[in-house]
């Protein structure tokens, strides 16, 4: 069964490209352009990982990270923030949880699914 992956970007483009890269890998995808459509999707979906964005309308990414973060059923759900935001200025708003990762765009594609696949990894450990 492939793993399923929720995007989370208010750039069509950037979702495409994710969405093209992660497919050829054999994910499974689903995406949301802003925050409100993210934590219906994320319901809906129930995703493996997300990969979110920080920088977004309808109450950012950082807040779309806390909300989910705070819910029980994605509490634990590895996350991946993609994002044009330097890392050094996205880290002290997001807290530290063994499942979320960063990584600043542009990346690479194997820098992209190298972080996916570290952050599955981590949740098979568990």
């Amino acid at each position: 069964m492939p793993k399923k992956i929720l995007i989370i970007d208010d750039e069509p483009d950037i979702q495409r490209l994710l969405k093209a890269l992660l497919e050829t890998a054999g994910y499974t995808v689903a995406s949301a352009l802003d925050s409100m459509q993210a934590l219906m999707i994320a319901r809906q979906v129930k995703p493996d990982l997300m990969i979110l964005d920080i920088r977004m309308p309808g109450g950012g990414g950082v807040k779309v990270y806390e909300r989910l973060r705070m819910n029980t059923n994605f509490s634990s759900t590895p996350i991946l923030v993609y994002t044009a935001v330097a890392l050094e200025d996205v880290g002290p708003q997001i807290h530290e949880h063994p499942m979320t990762a960063m990584l600043a765009k542009p990346a690479q594609p194997a820098e992209i699914l190298s972080a996916v696949e570290q952050l599955l990894e981590r949740l098979k450990k568990g």
